[in-house]
């Protein structure tokens, strides 16, 4: 790499994407220089720079490379190496012991349980840090009080870092097929990984309703996160659908924000923590309609209103809205799994008290499993238990 690498990043605190694109670009030990434009200043230097106004802007050398998504593509292509001047090695050239996919809490941490073990391991990941890295607040980590989750990840990563670690971020498992007691990996590049033993620690993603319209109005008023799109509904009305922990944060958020805050619930009651309920009652920005749910969404190009309905009563109501967050739970993120794998109906994959699947070799961990409560440290934990099951299995 030459020495005069000068790599510039504009950014803005809440941005999620700008989360990823600097835990990637320290993920390969590549210094950068951040510039926050949320000084108005910077802003518009980064308008003249690139000709867009969206973050992260990622400059290299000058060469303007756009955004997250445009900096992942780059590197499946192998253009990022060429543009760094680096040649990457292909790690599909070899035979593993074991491969982790996922590279949040249950993944890194099963990383550094393996790496302790002598394990001869490969970490491959879409990108580092799971739901965790959009988490703006933490504080049920022990020993991290009032943490957040971009500094919690890296804090992670810099500890599996004390061990010689191999990891491919930026690649996506599409398929694992398992055969002859081997495991073969296949990505979105193209390539082909195999090993001996497999942890799937991939997570999950966020649930949709399942409405035509939320999907047409995507991007255009419907969202599914409140740190990268609540800013957009600052002093405007939006709903938040859900009343777990999520939908509550989502609506308080808002609150934050000056919106004025529909909060929708299709139980007869909040289901979220005590502390949050309360600070959602005390709050004179957010209205709560519970035992309801939404019927319909409204709009063409943007969304316009709401249809929610009582299901106690078939009570109808139309509320017009700016903004519709989606916050109903998650969905395992497991489809590339072995077909015979068995899942849940929630696509999560059922393992027993050792981690294992109904596959022999495939172990799985954190929130991609049928354990039922979705916590950073129970995710990290069962990531432990899954490397010293499979320390057995291989040994």
């Amino acid at each position: 790499m030459t020495d005069k690498l000068k790599i510039e990043v504009y950014s803005k605190g809440w941005c999620p994407y700008c989360k990823k694109a600097k835990a990637f670009l320290k993920s390969k030990n590549l210094d950068y220089i951040e510039y926050n434009i949320d000084n108005e200043e910077k802003f518009e230097e980064m308008k003249t720079r690139t000709g867009r106004k969206t973050v992260p802007q990622i400059i290299i050398n000058g060469q303007c490379l756009g955004g997250y998504d445009d900096l992942i593509k780059l590197e499946k292509s192998g253009d990022l190496d060429n543009i760094l001047g680096v040649k990457s090695e292909d790690y599909s050239q070899k035979k593993w012991d074991l491969i982790i996919i996922g590279a949040g809490p249950a993944g890194l941490n099963a990383v550094l349980y393996a790496a302790r073990k002598g394990i001869d391991l490969l970490l491959i990941s879409k990108d580092i840090g799971g739901q965790v890295i959009d988490t703006n607040e933490i504080d049920n980590y022990l020993g991290k009080a009032q943490i957040n989750g971009d500094d919690l990840i890296m804090d992670f990563w810099d500890h599996i870092h004390n061990y010689d670690i191999t990891a491919v971020i930026g690649e996506e498992i599409l398929k694992i097929e398992s055969q002859n007691g081997e495991h073969i990996l296949r990505t979105d590049s193209e390539k082909e990984y195999i090993a001996r033993s497999v942890i799937i620690a991939s997570g999950a993603e966020k649930r949709h309703l399942g409405m035509k319209q939320e999907y047409v109005l995507k991007g255009k008023g419907v969202h599914y996160c409140i740190s990268c799109d609540g800013y957009l509904y600052a002093g405007k009305r939006a709903a938040v659908v859900g009343g777990g922990n999520s939908g509550l944060e989502a609506a308080l958020d808002l609150a934050k924000m000056d919106a004025e805050v529909i909060l929708v619930e299709i139980m007869d009651y909040l289901m979220g923590d005590e502390v949050l309920r309360e600070k959602v009652a005390s709050s004179d920005k957010i209205d709560v309609y519970t035992s309801t749910s939404v019927k319909e969404i409204i709009g063409e190009d943007s969304l316009e209103a709401v249809i929610l309905e009582n299901k106690n009563t078939g009570e109808e109501k139309r509320i017009e809205l700016d903004g519709l967050f989606i916050e109903i739970g998650l969905s395992a993120k497991s489809d590339f799994v072995p077909d015979i794998m068995e899942r849940n109906k929630q696509k999560e994959i059922i393992i027993n008290d050792k981690n294992e699947t109904n596959i022999e070799g495939l172990f799985a961990a954190g929130d991609v499993s049928n354990i039922i409560d979705k916590q950073i440290v129970i995710s990290a934990a069962e990531g432990a238990k899954a490397a010293l099951r499979v320390n057995q299995y291989l040994s």
